[in-house]
């Protein structure tokens, strides 16, 4: 019997089964691939903010592969805006190899990792598991469930979540020629519901993406993407992903059980990126866990700890629901006030990646800004 059972061998699973076992607690985390890091399916953009505020302690040369400046965007009929910064504000990482170490400083810490092993269903404390091909049961005191978007555990402890709530994406590595500094990203009805974008690995390497919602075939909405951008690229390598794009979880908490990362919608609607999100639910999950262990503190200490980093998830998703009420004439038209409004130079100032009640509510102290003022309290009231 394990005492606390992590299922998914992600950046959160991985950082909140280490933080456990230093606590002294055993810990088992199940990982149904045989490789941890394998296969890659995230764009690897990380902000600079959000990676230094959660001091992980590992060496950036080990696993960050570019560094990001600045930020081109592109509406559906070209009006651009661009905000560039003197200091790096987003690192492009190799997603296997930050993986790998988060991986190594689990099982230096103590914890243990099966890998190749999936979860069928899950009773209580019961978990039924296929490894190598044979049926296991596994008991455990505490489960954290990081397996992912689709997860298994929060499908069974919760009504069925639509797929609505969710984007498809698509990328390809590819080579060509681009501005290694900046990242693109482009809205259109190629994209409906989300947007598609370009991060730069080096100067003759980059991730192409695109996001839609679900149900429409996406890698050509990706082709009609390249082609009316006219890349000229090398596809080196493909890959797709099921992105959550939805306000977070609030109930967060079973029996014995914890909702961890994309499993709990822990992911910015905004653009889809969930690493520094996950790790910080990963830090308040695993204290949770321990002082449950320790002082039998009830789990549920959990959904009112994650409190301030779902504030800023849900601000991301009312972002992300009137971006997506707007057709492609009002995203122009919103493109086009933004940028007369200055916002380019206000976004350069204040502007920050995970947490954008850190800036909206400042447009309404920036007097050129004051015309945006009605879209910013939709979402600072909305």
């Amino acid at each position: 019997m394990s005492l606390v059972t992590v299922i998914g061998a992600g950046p959160a699973g991985l950082r909140c089964a280490e933080l456990i076992a230093n606590e002294g607690f055993e810990v088992t985390v199940l990982e149904e691939h045989t490789t941890v890091g394998r296969p890659v399916q995230c764009a690897g953009l990380v902000s600079e903010t959000g990676l230094s505020e959660l001091e992980l302690g590992l060496n950036q040369e080990d696993y960050v592969v570019n560094s990001i400046y600045g930020a081109k965007m592109v509406s559906p009929h070209n009006v651009v805006l661009k905000v560039r910064k003197k200091k790096p504000v987003a690192q492009v990482i190799d997603r296997f190899k930050f993986d790998q170490l988060l991986y190594k400083r689990a099982l230096k810490a103590g914890a243990k990792v099966a890998l190749g092993t999936k979860l069928i269903d899950i009773t209580e404390s019961s978990l039924f598991l296929e490894a190598k091909g044979r049926g296991e049961l596994m008991k455990s005191n505490v489960v954290v469930a990081a397996d992912g978007p689709n997860s298994l555990v929060r499908n069974t402890t919760h009504p069925k979540i639509g797929g609505e709530s969710f984007v498809h994406g698509f990328q390809y590595r590819v080579e060509g020629s681009f501005d290694k500094k900046m990242v693109e990203l482009h809205f259109g009805s190629y994209a409906k519901g989300f947007f598609a974008w370009v991060i730069p690995e080096s100067e003759t390497i980059a991730r192409i993406g695109i996001g839609a919602k679900l149900g429409q075939d996406i890698e050509k909405r990706m082709k009609v993407f390249m082609q009316e951008k006219k890349f000229d690229v090398k596809i080196l390598s493909k890959s797709s992903a099921l992105i959550p794009v939805i306000n977070p979880l609030k109930q967060l908490v079973g029996t014995n059980t914890l909702l961890l990362g994309d499993a709990a919608f822990q992911t910015k609607a905004t653009t889809g990126g969930g690493i520094v999100m996950g790790l910080n639910a990963a830090e308040i999950a695993a204290e949770s866990v321990a002082n449950n262990l320790k002082h039998n503190s009830p789990l549920k200490e959990y959904e009112n700890n994650i409190a301030p980093v779902n504030k800023e998830l849900a601000l991301h998703w009312k972002i992300r629901a009137y971006l997506n009420s707007l057709n492609d004439h009002k995203l122009d038209d919103l493109f086009a006030k933004a940028k007369n409004a200055g916002i380019e130079a206000f976004l350069e100032e204040h502007g920050d990646m995970d947490k954008p009640s850190r800036f909206v509510k400042k447009i309404l102290l920036k007097p050129r800004l004051w015309g945006l003022a009605p879209t910013a309290m939709r979402f600072i009231l909305g």
